[in-house]
């Protein structure tokens, strides 16, 4: 017996939907699949990065422990100080990596200093230096003062605001006041009076080195762009081209000792700052490592803090992140 004509058609019309439903299933598995495969692609492209990115970490520190054995008492300039150097891999891709003096900054962490019960207090002289730095930097005199001491609680473990500081953060932001050691520059940005631009300005002098105290600044590995830190130690005695021209300047050999960099700025012994002449050591221990590895158009950098030790280097700190 055929079927009826109106039959016939609901007939098609069951199949034709059938079929849509199956061609959307399959377009939707295959879309997963696609994705999947592409995560997985990816999970195994970002896993083989790190892998360079960790032989880019050793290199460093052999390299560098072989820079500490020529030199035991100083650490000097040379092929290895911010210059990229680019090495092709057996894959094809390209890793590229640039050491510096990590310990030619100021240290955030230095705004307090250790008390033998285990807690912080604020650094005054720190505190003074931080706001010179940015005075230095184009920062006006009473935003500048008011920024350091903020930053100088933000660390201390008190909760006590110095006269021009705040135990608050800024009312944007995410982070509370950490009362404690700053993780990262970036957490300064959560400091009251700190705003983006003000950020971006002051980031390339600045560091979170896992230790309180002041930090030294080696002039015979400083960059001419970091001549700031120098006249930060002196700012009234030493101005940012005088310090440039102590470090465009500076011997084939290096400066000696810390008393021959003070000989050859001009200034007498006792116009030194206190302590500043304390800070210029010739002897560096941090050293950052950027690196970044290329491949088929994907890439992955981190940046490394490596502690260099009679012992050997080691790596304190690793982020990964976008080459800068």
């Amino acid at each position: 017996m055929s079927p009826r004509p109106h039959e016939r058609g609901a007939a098609l019309l069951t199949v034709l939907m059938l079929v849509a439903v199956i061609a959307t299933l399959a377009a939707t598995t295959l879309d997963r699949l696609t994705v999947a495969t592409r995560l997985a692609a990816n999970t195994g492209i970002a896993a083989q990065g790190r892998q360079w990115l960790g032989l880019a970490e050793q290199l460093a520190a052999v390299r560098l422990q072989d820079l500490a054995a020529a030199d035991a008492a100083r650490t000097l300039a040379g092929p290895w100080l911010g210059q990229v150097r680019e090495i092709r891999l057996p894959d094809g891709g390209t890793l590229r990596a640039e050491v510096r003096d990590g310990g030619n900054c100021f240290n955030l962490n230095g705004l307090a200093r250790d008390q033998i019960d285990g807690t912080t207090v604020a650094d005054v002289a720190a505190v003074q230096q931080f706001s010179q730095l940015l005075l230095l930097l184009g920062v006006d005199g009473s935003r500048a003062a008011s920024i350091a001491s903020a930053a100088a609680d933000w660390v201390d473990s008190d909760l006590v605001p110095l006269p021009a500081g705040t135990e608050q953060a800024r009312a944007d932001s995410a982070w509370p006041p950490a009362n404690g050691s700053f993780a990262d520059v970036a957490e300064l940005g959560a400091v009251q009076g700190v705003t983006p631009d003000l950020l971006g300005l002051v980031s390339p002098f600045l560091c979170a080195l896992p230790e309180a105290g002041p930090q030294g600044i080696n002039p015979n590995t400083l960059l001419p762009e970091q001549a700031p830190l120098l006249s930060m130690l002196a700012p009234q005695q030493l101005s940012i081209g005088a310090a440039r021209a102590l470090i465009a300047g500076r011997p084939a050999a290096g400066y000696e000792s810390s008393v021959a960099f003070w000989r050859a700025s001009g200034i007498a012994a006792d116009a030194i700052p206190p302590g500043a002449a304390e800070q210029v050591r010739l002897k560096s221990r941090w050293f950052e490592l950027r690196a970044e590895v290329g491949n088929d158009g994907q890439s992955l950098s981190s940046t490394s803090l490596l502690d260099l030790r009679e012992t050997g280097a080691r790596i304190v700190r690793r982020r990964y992140g976008d080459w800068r």
